[in-house]
């Protein structure tokens, strides 16, 4: 029988630290840092996988999955982008033009805030070597011990940030 998300770690917001949640008023809204902003266009709530426990919504599991690697100290590693912060309900319109794309999703969006990566290379035939796959591995090896199974890890999802102290996120 399957489990409902009810009481699991599924349930829509459960597995979310509430101290990193925030909400931005455009109007007070003062840009002093660059960050990578990866916002999710929610056009209807998917639910739940058949199996009543796997959430299908993709903002909630990145979400979920940036705070379990904030808690297990996953960003302070370099593996994967530093994490700063969440929006469960962002008003694209309040941020035109920078948001465009999203005006017409049926719903608010969700984003999250991470780390600006300068330059970054994407992981290929050119850009591969043996140390940089190494540092790969161990990168997802470290995603796993926060309890994240990572089920994308492709060499075009694996990224070099040239530099003096090279990075593979």
């Amino acid at each position: 029988m399957a489990i409902g998300p009810a009481g699991s770690i599924y349930q829509k917001e459960a597995g979310f630290n509430k101290d990193l949640k925030i909400d931005i008023d455009p109007l007070k809204t003062k840009f002093i840092r660059e960050l990578s902003f990866r916002d999710f266009h929610n056009n209807g709530d998917p639910g739940y996988a058949s199996d009543g426990v796997r959430d299908l919504n993709r903002s909630r599991c990145e979400i979920r999955a940036y705070c379990n690697l904030e808690r297990f100290r996953i960003c302070d590693s370099g593996y994967v982008p530093k994490f700063y912060r969440f929006i469960l309900s962002l008003n694209s319109i309040s941020f035109a033009p920078y948001l465009d794309a999203f005006q017409r999703d049926d719903s608010l969006s969700s984003a999250i805030l991470i780390e600006y990566l300068p330059s970054p290379l994407m992981m290929n035939c050119i850009t591969y070597s043996k140390e940089r796959m190494n540092k790969a591995v161990i990168g997802i090896q470290q995603i796993h011990s926060a309890l994240i199974e990572h089920n994308d890890s492709y060499p075009k999802n694996i990224l070099i940030i040239p530099g003096d102290l090279e990075r593979v996120v």
